[in-house]
């Protein structure tokens, strides 16, 4: 959902205050690193979850509720990262 005019103003308002204020920092910090790193979580989440349903679908074999209930898990930890990760592009 993109910022209104309001919004946008003002947050680049902030932005101008933390650059005068400590250079140091407002140069270090940016956006795309931000993004860069909500990409990399999202990513390490995905991966991580499809782990976890591989590992739910072995363990079905041997205790059948126990392996749904991890396979379920690892389907909503790759739901999150899906959601993280688009969330995250279209701001």
């Amino acid at each position: 959902m993109p910022l209104s005019e309001g919004e946008q103003r003002r947050l680049d308002e902030i932005e101008r205050a933390l650059k005068s204020d400590d250079p140091s920092f407002g140069t270090t910090i940016t956006i795309s690193q931000f993004r860069r790193h909500r990409a990399i979580v999202a990513g390490t989440l995905f991966v991580l979850g499809m782990v976890t349903l591989v590992t739910g679908l072995v363990v079905t074999d041997a205790a059948l509720w126990f392996g749904i209930a991890i396979t379920l898990a690892g389907c909503a930890v790759m739901a999150v990262a899906a959601v993280m990760f688009f969330r995250g592009r279209s701001g």
